[in-house]
């Protein structure tokens, strides 16, 4: 992260898009180089979860729509959405 004295015109940070990340923390202005996937395999483990990361959002959509509606007012005011519930019960089971 590199802080800057301003923040750059709209046209700089355009041409930066994708290479260099320009945003505010503490309204302070600051600059990143862009996130990238790490290039990685991934433990064992991360992958084991990445699975089933994976599983769960593929089945989330099938659920049954009183389930979905079950889970949106659980989420309501949360700041959560129904789907952050639906995944975050199946990752951690019985401990959440």
């Amino acid at each position: 992260m590199a802080k800057l004295d301003h923040m750059p015109n709209q046209e700089t940070i355009d041409g930066f898009k994708g290479s260099i990340d320009f945003y505010f923390w503490r309204n302070i202005p600051c600059a990143r180089k862009w996130p990238r996937k790490p290039q990685q395999p991934g433990t064992p483990e991360q992958r084991a979860t990445w699975d089933r990361f994976r599983y769960i959002n593929s089945l989330a959509g099938t659920l049954p729509p009183v389930v979905i509606a079950a889970y949106k007012f659980m989420a309501a005011g949360s700041g959560l959405t129904w789907k952050d519930y639906v995944i975050r019960l199946y990752l951690k089971g019985d401990d959440y």
